[in-house]
């Protein structure tokens, strides 16, 4: 293997690595981050993830706003419309997603061993299965 093969290899596994870890660590901060706020909504199971997130986003419309009753009505259909926005972008974003991995894993299969193979299969299948329900293909 020359050496900007190498390069290229090792550039493209350090990115993966990078990605990985942020994919990882991410979410984990803004949560922490989230629960040193408070940000629990009063609830006892701690957010958003026993309330939908029509819901959720609807919520928190109001809470911000305050509508009077009048302002209410018709702020609901625009908080729906964007609910249902927000839900695409996820559910194409999460097959965007879905394609880059399944890239990734078809040119790294000819550089890396079967058992880095299989670890990086499991990893997919993990992200791929928190995915399901929002959109995943």
């Amino acid at each position: 293997m020359n050496s900007e093969r190498k390069k290229a290899v090792l550039t493209l596994a350090g990115t993966l690595i990078i990605g990985i870890f942020l994919g990882l660590l991410v979410p984990g901060l803004f949560h922490k981050v989230r629960e040193r706020g408070g940000n629990h909504r009063g609830r006892a199971d701690g957010g958003r993830e026993s309330e939908s997130k029509k819901e959720w986003f609807t919520g928190t419309i109001y809470r911000i706003l305050q509508p009077d009753s009048i302002q209410a009505k018709k702020i609901k259909p625009v908080t729906e419309w964007a609910s249902h926005q927000i839900d695409s972008l996820e559910a194409s974003s999460n097959r965007g997603l879905a394609n880059v991995l399944d890239s990734v894993k078809k040119q790294l299969q000819p550089i890396i061993t079967e058992e880095q193979f299989k670890r990086l299969d499991e990893f997919d299948n993990r992200a791929k299965g928190r995915w399901r329900g929002r959109g995943h293909h």
